[in-house]
């Protein structure tokens, strides 16, 4: 294997590099402007396959200010194309080689961020910093606690001449708080990785290089993927579990067909203990755990200027070392599994995005974790762990600068499970009543449930918005993997059903100075619990965990600052 990468190396560095690449994070407001600009405008971005580069960001903010429907833009839509083009003006000098960057000599110490030039070489650093304080009541004890967080470290990207392109994120947290909060369990947010000792201190970090050619990107390091047009999160990659290392391969083929495919690494969070080994005393104990990869490559076609598709095959192994047929991006993995004895857990699916009016975008996934077509109509013989996500994001259909969606995900029982427990699509973990369990890897709520969702945004200004959205969550059950196999399916959809949850909030976002972000909030929650299922898993007649024992509400006042989070 080894040798593989180093000839794989040679090749690359063979060919002359051009144009290196360096993503923009997952979490910048850049994405969703552009999402809101492309309905208006009928640009395509191709932002279902994310993260994005910085040099294609630039390329399509140009595109928008000097294309024909520029003029369509509200003023409050110029103000912040403008300013997300002089975010992103180093990366202009890649659309025009012969533009000159103009560098300056003097450092200035409290200016941010930090630009250092030298010849065609670019660095640059910014310090960030957030703290984040809820004040939770509940008319549950367990859940009236309040919550705080204080984030601090720095994010450094930048290029080396037109070879490199290179990106670090690093950030220490402290919380106090809620436990349920801390670890992110039942939310869309990204979990955490391993806290330090009992205390509520943990990091984050992505790292990674870049080497690009003029139709191809390498980018080897620890980040996170997210393959779909979902608002409240995606089928097939999402963030929701801890970034992971990978080697990444990017292909623009044309216009109209791009490739991306990557090889990770994973946590499996399940002891091997045939490496683990005690000392003289239990603390001295070493443990090492499985091995675990996931192998993902994804299609992006654009027929229409309008409508696009994605194609997406997965597939999660582990146990063994990384498999040399995974490594080949054009390879179709229903096919790689057979020839690995069918040992593996593979995925597969479409989505699609659709504007057929200028305020309106219509989008949907579907994802197939097992199916047999020969009787997917049969409902006593056929196994159709499937899931699914349909929605609409509207752009002032009514009203200038207020923009609703409407989004419902379904995912039926055993999506995401498999039969050899090292081949779920989770990655990393977290503890819960003694037991470890895994992030999710695809859509944040796992298998047998369901999510509808409402959002409203008014933009006020280009640095001012307005948020009110609604949701409502129910939770199924997870019987003994034994029975995900009967002929016929022993359970329907929902069944075991444990909780639903509701919930409302309203929040006021602003920018009062740039890089400067502010937050307030305001958010309730109803959990509604079925007795006598809870009752049913606490027998452990279903294995799942249970976070929630009776019905409780909530409600929370939220405040946050930050410096330089996108």
């Amino acid at each position: 294997m080894k040798k593989i990468f180093i000839l794989f190396f040679l090749a690359i560095f063979s060919i002359r590099l051009i144009a290196q690449i360096v993503f923009v994070s997952l979490d910048n407001d850049v994405y969703d402007f552009l999402e809101r600009v492309e309905i208006k405008v009928g640009i395509d971005i191709s932002s279902s396959t994310k993260p994005i580069s910085r040099k294609k960001i630039i390329e399509i903010l140009h595109k928008i200010s000097e294309g024909e429907n520029y003029n369509s833009l509200s003023k409050c839509e110029k103000d912040g194309l403008k300013n997300q083009i002089k975010k992103f003006s180093y990366e202009e000098k890649f659309l025009n080689s012969s533009k000159k960057i103009n560098a300056e000599k003097k450092w200035k110490p409290l200016e941010f961020p930090y630009k250092f030039y030298f010849e065609d070489n670019f660095l640059t650093f910014n310090p960030i910093f957030r703290i984040r304080s809820k004040i939770n009541e509940s008319d549950s004890a367990y859940f009236s606690e309040d919550n705080t967080r204080i984030t601090g470290g720095g994010r450094i990207y930048g290029y080396l001449g037109d070879k490199i392109g290179f990106y670090f994120y690093g950030v220490n947290n402290a919380e106090w708080g809620n436990y349920h909060d801390c670890r992110k369990i039942d939310s869309p947010k990204q979990g955490i990785g391993a806290l330090v000792s009992d205390k509520k201190y943990y990091d984050e970090v992505d790292a990674y290089v870049s080497f690009s050619t003029k139709h191809a990107d390498l980018i080897i390091g620890r980040f996170s993927n997210y393959w779909g047009c979902g608002k409240t999160g995606s089928l097939f990659i999402s963030d929701k579990a801890p970034s992971y290392p990978q080697v990444m391969l990017k292909a623009k083929f044309s216009n109209w067909l791009n490739l991306t495919y990557f090889h990770g690494w994973l946590e499996s969070n399940i002891e091997d203990s045939l490496f683990t080994y005690w000392g003289d005393d239990e603390k001295l104990r070493r443990k090492f755990y499985k091995k675990k990869y996931i192998a993902a490559h994804r299609l992006e076609i654009t027929p229409l200027k309008n409508l696009k598709f994605g194609l997406s095959e997965l597939i999660y192994y582990g146990e063994r070392e990384p498999e040399l047929v995974y490594f080949i991006p054009v390879m179709l993995f229903w096919s790689a599994q057979h020839y690995t004895n069918d040992q593996d857990n593979y995925l597969n699916g479409i989505d699609f995005e659709w504007i057929p009016i200028n305020f309106c975008k219509i989008y949907g996934s579907f994802m197939i974790d097992e199916m047999k077509l020969s009787k997917i109509f049969d409902a006593n013989e056929s196994h159709n762990y499937v899931g699914f996500q349909i929605g609409s994001y509207f752009v002032e259909p009514i009203f200038k600068d207020l923009d609703f969606r409407i989004e419902y995900t379904r995912l039926n029982p055993w999506t995401y499970t498999h039969k050899f427990p090292i081949n779920e699509a989770t990655s990393d973990g977290y503890k819960f009543d003694d037991e470890i369990y895994g992030y999710t890897m695809g859509y944040w709520t796992g298998q047998n449930s369901d999510n509808f969702y409402f959002g409203i945004d008014y933009h006020l200004n280009q640095k001012t918005k307005i948020s009110f959205d609604y949701s409502r969550y129910r939770k199924g059950a997870q019987d003994s993997i034994k029975y995900q196999y009967t002929i016929p399916p022993a359970e329907k959809f929902l069944y075991g059903h444990q909780y639903t949850k509701n919930k409302f909030g309203f929040s006021l976002e602003f920018e009062p100075l740039n890089n400067l972000f502010c937050k307030i909030g305001y958010e309730y929650l109803d959990c509604n619990v079925i007795e006598k299922n809870i009752e049913k898993a606490l027998d452990e007649e279903y294995i799942n965990p249970i976070y929630y024992k009776y019905d409780f509400t909530q409600n929370k006042l939220h405040f946050s600052i930050g410096y330089n989070l996108r």
